[in-house]
């Protein structure tokens, strides 16, 4: 009996910009199979973790890596997830002020960065 795979493999790399058209942007097109899955997760994480980020800034999805395999909507949906989650956790531990619902952070000086979520991959 099969059980079905024992693993899941997706995986992209993302960059989060503010000068540019606000929304979700793919620099490469992901397997169409996967694409809506991506955009879902995306947008579930970029809700809890960055609120106001999809009308303020543009994320770019720059890269996308999938298993002939082992990849599934399953693993994107997760794997679009986990990469703003990450975003996330950057984010906080980088700037100590941050808010925790991802809401604009208050800035220590002019360090000539945007304020954001950081490019995480």
């Amino acid at each position: 009996m099969h059980l079905g795979p024992r693993y899941e493999a997706a995986g992209m790399r993302v960059q989060f910009h503010y000068n540019q058209t606000p929304g979700i942007h793919f620099k490469t097109e992901p397997p169409e199979e996967y694409r809506d899955s991506i955009l879902r997760g995306l947008r579930d994480g970029l809700a809890l973790r960055f609120p106001r980020f999809p009308s303020a800034g543009s994320l770019w999805v720059t890269e996308i890596f999938a298993h002939e395999v082992d990849s599934s909507q399953r693993a994107f949906y997760r794997a679009a997830r986990m990469v703003i989650d990450q975003a996330f956790g950057l984010a906080t531990n980088a700037e100590p002020n941050a808010p925790p619902n991802g809401g604009p952070a208050t800035q220590l000086g002019n360090s000539g960065v945007a304020e954001g979520p950081p490019s995480v991959s």
